[in-house]
């Protein structure tokens, strides 16, 4: 097999990423916005001969999948965001499912796995878009990164995102086309403007403008036009002057501060650099799980390790659980002391890195005899060795619960078959948290093995 080489396929079952899995002369194929059952023409694009796989470009289907459907996204299978556009959702949770099975499986996890909760919206859902800014025809756009790549696609609106995305994206580009403005350029390591990010909470519009400087021109009149569009509008300019990837820098100046959003009767700061779950509907189907499978009361101890500003933490310090949120970042942390002491609640609110936190922690509590739960909620690369490490050595120390969610089925199922003092307990829960992506929020509740 080559690269360039045109096959015909049989799709034949569905890969973690969303893709479209074939065998052809040995190889094992994975083909993007294929579905099972399906006959395809497709083409060739890289081969590993050493493990017999290969990716190839869909180029036509000629037998499609009775689950089909066309896509309502112009940008689809061209800006790399989203995987399930085109089939229903009905099948695209089948599918996601049987990924995530096959991915804890291969991992040796036996826990039974329950259907995945549904999202209420397939579309419109997302609360918050990162936009990167990019230069085409001598006139700025905004865009997102097509998948592997730095090129970027442009966009005028995103059908995961609500209405207000499409109108900030219009007057952005049209503000930074009029003060003639630069993007960003990684190869050059020259241009100002580097990404958007907005974010919407109940009501609240938090606009943040990337920029390689603080000296941006034409800022005041930008928020001047974001100002007459948005009553409640949080702005402000995230300096990064690195030459890396990441999105935000070390320095945030704001520009203006919205009233602070309420959430479920919860009045919480959010710092733009803060991490928030990107659908509301979902977060709270989890957090009532969550809180349904771990009964919060007094005789609780809820230590969150990655706990951003902490609200997974607030139904359990209302049940009069000791709440202790570890954070790696600042600004999350005094955010979440903000929040509990702004809404009569208490949790002890710390900045530290998880793994040194968890010894210390569990040694603190070695023996309290109230119920003792570890929540994991961290990065899509799944939790450190270090806490690996510090979770199993800790299991011999004092029985307690390990509440796990993760946004990447391939992180947690390496995590819990490396949590060796632990079992996944039946059911593991998936809950839709990213429609038409592969992306699926799963909870796992570990427990300690016996003996």
């Amino acid at each position: 097999m080559q690269p360039y080489q045109p096959v015909e396929l049989k799709i034949e079952d569905v890969g973690c990423e969303g893709e479209g899995i074939a065998h052809y002369e040995g190889y094992t194929v994975f083909v993007p916005f294929a579905a099972p059952g399906e006959k395809v023409r497709a083409r060739i694009v890289t081969v590993n001969s050493r493990k017999n796989i290969a990716f190839a470009r869909l180029e036509s289907v000629t037998e499609p999948s009775p689950y089909r459907v066309k896509p309502p996204c112009p940008y689809f299978g061209v800006c790399g965001g989203c995987d399930y556009m085109h089939l229903n959702y009905a099948a695209e949770l089948r599918y996601k499912k049987t990924a995530l099975e096959r991915t804890l499986q291969k991992a040796g996890v036996t826990a039974e796995i329950a259907d995945i909760v549904p999202s209420d919206a397939e579309f419109g859902y997302r609360n918050k878009a990162q936009p990167v800014f990019a230069e085409k025809d001598g006139k700025i756009v905004l865009g997102f990164y097509k998948e592997r790549s730095r090129t970027v696609k442009p966009v005028r609106s995103c059908i995961l995102h609500p209405e207000w995305l499409t109108d900030i994206i219009a007057l952005v580009t049209a503000w930074a086309d009029e003060f003639k403005l630069t993007a960003y350029s990684y190869e050059t390591r020259r241009g100002i403007l580097r990404h958007l990010a907005v974010r919407e909470s109940c009501g609240v519009i938090q606009i943040t403008l990337v920029a390689a400087t603080e000296r941006v021109p034409g800022i005041q009149e930008l928020e001047k036009r974001l100002s007459a569009k948005y009553a409640n509008l949080s702005f402000g300019i995230s300096v990064n002057t690195s030459p890396g990837s990441k999105i935000f820098g070390d320095k945030y100046i704001f520009l203006k501060r919205a009233e602070e959003p309420v959430v479920d009767g919860i009045r919480f700061p959010l710092h733009p650099y803060s991490f928030f779950q990107v659908n509301d509907n979902v977060r709270k189907k989890v957090y009532s799980a969550l809180a349904q499978i771990l009964s919060p009361g007094k005789d609780m101890v809820f230590i969150d390790l990655y706990a951003g500003i902490g609200l997974t933490g607030i139904p359990f310090a209302r049940a009069g659980a000791e709440v202790i949120n570890v954070e790696i970042i600042p600004e999350a942390t005094a955010d979440s002391k903000r929040l509990y002491s702004e809404n009569g609640l208490t949790a002890e609110c710390v900045t530290e890195d998880a793994a040194k936190a968890l010894p210390r922690l569990i040694a603190r509590f070695k023996d309290d005899p109230r119920r003792l739960t570890v929540y994991l909620d961290p990065p899509r690369k799944g939790i450190s060795p270090e806490v690996v490490a510090a979770l199993n050595a800790l299991a011999g120390e004092r029985d307690f619960v390990t509440a796990y969610l993760s946004c990447n089925p391939a992180s947690l199922a390496r995590d819990i078959a490396a949590l060796t003092a632990f079992e996944a307990v039946s059911p593991i829960r998936p809950f839709d948290m990213f429609p038409k992506t592969a992306n699926v929020e799963t909870l796992a509740i570990l427990l300690r093995k016996p003996g």
